[in-house]
């Protein structure tokens, strides 16, 4: 190995380092000493080894530091709404430029009684709300439309169906004369009408309709002062829960035995008799193919009947055998009528047909077309009004006897 190298020249994978010994520097023959440096690796090494703890450190002091206390300045469009120092001196007649300030919103929610572990519930405003009905307590009117029965209007009402026969003396507690664009009383409750008529008293109208005094006194629609409760001639009455005697309408009185027109019918489509044919089997059949209401339900006072679905121009059939003793027009609300006496005490009738198919006298066999539904006389709609009548049991609810 030379005695002498350069400084720093690289022999082998090592780095020497020349020193001279000898005072004489111009001297080359002196022997000089060589120290190794450090490899390369060994300084990365350290400068990683220095890194990692230096990452340490600083992982170590943020854990430390509470952010939370620390005081974070407001960005500048913000920091316009902070609480605005002390008043600086402001030089005389320089101008001074307003600074914007922005309100707070705050949402205030009412606060709910404690629940019974203590903690409160915070309920926000329901926009769905209902609006309790408030109680009517005048007399409305309403204009009958096509398809309307006593039923269908007192049911939209929430009445009984004689609330609204009692409420209008117009019909003559006959639901057939409802007509369509007649105008009806509608009741605020279940009730009587009476239209102050001269001589009426309190207790009069009490008597009449079944009521007291106290409820027509004290309801408020009346409108009447407890004290001296007047009545003027024309005013609406209201009977809460009141009624009175209907007129019982009767068909008319036509029977196979009878000679001439009916002394108590006197209408168009009376037969005159007498006549003979055959009985009834004392069993009655749907008189329609439809088994089920499309208008009013029977109803011993006003309605002894039911009115069943049937379209207009659907055939009607005869309930049960028997001889027809009335067919043609009724004056009484019952339009084209066909009446049949089953010789066994029985009768019953067909209402509202838009055609009859057969004449006074004929006999007739249970489940034989009698003609066609319609909706002749008082009638809004379409369909079969049917009554059964005993000479026992007097007018009766088809629903007892039909199967």
């Amino acid at each position: 190995m030379p005695t002498s190298l350069p400084a720093g020249r690289r022999v082998g994978m090592e780095y020497w380092l020349a020193t001279d010994t000898s005072t004489n520097p111009d001297s080359l023959s002196a022997p000089k000493a060589r120290l190794p440096l450090a490899k390369p690796d060994l300084w990365l090494r350290l400068a990683s080894h220095g890194l990692a703890l230096g990452l340490v450190v600083a992982a170590v002091w943020l854990a430390r530091v509470d952010f939370s206390r620390a005081a974070l300045p407001l960005p500048p469009e913000l920091a316009q709404t902070a609480t605005p120092p002390a008043t600086a001196a402001v030089a005389v007649g320089a101008a001074v430029t307003p600074t914007p300030t922005v309100a707070p919103l705050i949402l205030e929610i009412p606060a709910e009684a404690p629940t019974a572990d203590g903690a409160d519930i915070i309920r926000l405003a329901d926009v769905h709300t209902i609006i309790p009905t408030r109680p009517r307590y005048e007399v409305q009117k309403y204009t009958v439309v096509a398809n309307d029965t006593l039923f269908i209007i007192a049911a939209n009402f929430n009445l009984e169906p004689e609330t609204i026969l009692w409420g209008n003396p117009a019909l003559a507690d006959n639901p057939n004369t409802l007509s369509i664009g007649q105008e009806l009383n509608i009741l605020p409750v279940n009730g009587a009408l009476r239209v102050v008529q001269p001589g009426d008293t309190i207790e009069k109208i009490a008597t009449a309709f079944h009521g007291t005094v106290e409820d027509i006194v004290n309801f408020p629609g009346n409108n009447l002062d407890p004290s001296d409760p007047l009545l003027v001639q024309g005013q609406n009455i209201i009977i809460p829960g009141g009624w009175r005697d209907s007129i019982v309408w009767q068909l008319p009185v036509v029977t196979r035995s009878t000679v001439g027109p009916s002394s108590n019918s006197g209408e168009p489509g009376a037969c005159s008799g007498p006549f003979s044919g055959p009985s009834g089997t004392y069993t009655f059949a749907w008189p329609a193919n439809n088994h089920y209401l499309s208008g009013t339900d029977y109803l011993p006072i006003g309605h002894p009947g039911v009115d069943i679905a049937a379209g207009m121009g659907a055939p009607i059939y005869a309930s049960d055998t028997g001889v027809v003793v009335f067919a043609g027009w009724s004056y009484r609300g019952y339009g084209n009528l066909v009446i049949i006496d089953h010789g066994n005490g029985w009768q019953t009738a067909y209402a509202h047909l838009s055609q009859i198919s057969v004449a006074c006298g004929g006999s007739i066999y249970q489940g034989q077309v009698l003609g066609l539904s319609g909706s002749t006389g008082n009638s809004t709609g379409a369909h079969l009004h049917f009554e059964m009548r005993s000479d026992t049991y007097g007018r009766v609810n088809p629903w007892l006897y039909l199967p």
